[in-house]
């Protein structure tokens, strides 16, 4: 690009800083740190209406905070169970780093499989696309630039999620393969890898009236081209209101939340993850918040 002000540098610089020396924390999805217990349907389309209701959960997390230009992310997806063993749900996610920006819409397909009495295996499958551009209004410089219209000019993508979900009693144990895209397409329209394959392994232990649960969790992450990420953590419940999270990642960082059941109906979880790499010079982290509307729940 020729003669970019300062501020597109500032953009740049970010999001290479993100991408680059701290892609793994992404790998790890610290990004929407609420998918790992608050709303699983986030990561694994097979847990769509999984819980037998219908759901709204909106979330927006900026990372890096104090940097120009970081990282922010809004997602809402709604997600219910049909009947006849089917689980239908859709999600929208807002990608923005400085003067990029990305939208993606998915549709997801669940099929949940009774095994056994309390045991189930789902399948599930969304089909999504997207789209991304720059901000040619905010980059102050030579608008002119090929670069810069060729990468508004072009087409909408395609993708597929596939994700697979066992849930026995307490135990629940979950394969995705996100973005199956980038296993059949070179470019696949994305400026650094996504996952290519996500795994878990939690199990729920119900306790007394005022600890009521704790269920530890095993998360793998793999990347191409990118180390492997391993996550642990745990989410605990008390007083049937008030839920505690905490989970350390492989990249050297840690996530911690608090979320609060209001009413019957309303859920809210606050995040923090502290920063990975480099970045821990320049930003103090970044911070998720999440809600979950119940819009019926079956009896």
């Amino acid at each position: 690009m020729k003669r970019i002000h300062k501020k597109c540098i500032y953009s740049l610089m970010t999001i290479v800083l993100s991408l680059g020396t701290i892609l793994p924390a992404m790998a790890q999805m610290s990004s929407m740190p609420g998918q790992y217990f608050f709303n699983p349907y986030q990561a694994n389309a097979a847990l769509a209406g999984a819980d037998s209701s219908l759901s709204m959960v909106m979330s927006y997390s900026k990372q890096n905070t104090g940097l120009p230009g970081a990282p922010i992310n809004a997602f809402i997806s709604v997600d219910g169970f049909l009947g006849k063993r089917v689980g239908l749900g859709l999600n929208i996610l807002n990608q923005k780093a400085g003067l990029f920006n990305q939208t993606r819409v998915a549709m997801s397909y669940a099929y949940h499989l009774p095994v056994a009495e309390g045991k189930r295996l789902s399948f599930g499958l969304s089909a999504a696309v997207g789209n991304g551009n720059i901000y040619l209004d905010e980059a102050i410089g030579d608008q002119d630039d090929g670069s810069l219209s060729d990468y508004n000019e072009r087409s909408i993508y395609w993708d597929i999620d596939f994700g697979l979900a066992y849930v026995a009693n307490g135990l629940t144990v979950q394969a995705v393969v996100p973005s199956f895209r980038n296993h059949l397409i070179k470019d696949s329209y994305q400026t650094a890898d996504r996952p290519s394959f996500f795994s878990s392994v939690s199990y729920k232990f119900n306790l007394g009236e005022q600890l009521n649960s704790i269920e530890p969790k095993l998360c793998y992450t793999q990347f191409k081209d990118y180390p492997n990420v391993w996550d642990f953590g745990f989410d605990m419940r008390f007083a049937k209101t008030v839920n505690l999270q905490a989970l350390y990642h492989t990249t050297n960082n840690y996530s911690l939340g608090m979320g609060v059941d209001v009413l019957s109906r309303f859920k809210v979880l606050a995040m923090y993850t502290s920063q990975a790499g480099e970045l821990k010079k320049y930003s103090d982290g970044g911070l998720s918040l999440n809600l979950r509307v119940k819009l019926y729940k079956a009896n």
